[in-house]
């Protein structure tokens, strides 16, 4: 009896029946015979009892096209497996406009997210591949559920996320009042507090770069 799935980004769930009713009916409204419930429940109730306790999506996918061919609805079973690949290539065109945005240099959030990578140039479009791939893995990782609901509502924008994974920051606010008052010494060098407008300005200025 299936009880787990392991989705295609490796995430581990709870396996849900309702699923696989839903793909199925999807498919049989798209024929001209439509939807059979008993078949539904039928086939669906089959691979959930008979599944194993954990399976992959493509496992369970690949079990329902088998039931759909050794039953008397064909005709489901290819809307269904032709479903699967419409599917399977939407998921990569998405990864390929990707990535071809950032090849043709196109000006957009994703090559001006980073003011300090130039993705014009070879090593700055490495690093943007590289950027853009590690996002999904922060977002199916490494947040929380509430934290990506505040991100998909957009009440939070995390900046530079590809930098999450590294326990680094690529920006840091200065407390400015402080760096006024004490100065700073920034390893080989160091500033005193600023008593004039200008020395001020320039420790404002450095702060910032």
């Amino acid at each position: 009896m299936i009880q787990t799935v392991i989705k295609r980004d490796g995430r581990i769930v709870g396996f849900n029946e309702e699923k696989i009713v839903t793909a199925i009916r999807k498919a049989m409204l798209h024929t001209e015979n439509g939807e059979d419930l008993q078949l539904i429940r039928q086939i669906t109730d089959h691979i959930s009892f008979k599944g194993e306790p954990q399976m992959t999506v493509e496992a369970i996918q690949d079990a329902v096209e088998l039931e759909l061919m050794n039953s008397s609805r064909k005709d489901v079973a290819q809307k269904y497996i032709a479903y699967r690949n419409q599917r399977s290539v939407a998921r990569k065109a998405k990864t390929r406009d990707m990535f071809l945005e950032i090849i043709n240099i196109k000006s957009n959030d994703i090559t001006r997210e980073n003011a300090n990578m130039n993705a014009d140039t070879p090593a700055g479009m490495m690093m943007k591949f590289s950027s853009e791939t590690t996002k999904p893995f922060v977002d199916d990782y490494l947040l929380s559920e509430e934290v990506k609901e505040a991100v998909a509502n957009n009440y939070l924008h995390i900046h530079d996320k590809d930098y999450y994974p590294t326990k680094s920051l690529t920006c840091v606010q200065h407390p400015l009042d402080r760096i006024l008052k004490y100065g700073f010494s920034a390893g080989h060098g160091e500033s005193r507090p600023a008593k004039r407008i200008e020395t001020a300005s320039i420790l404002g200025c450095i702060s910032l770069e």
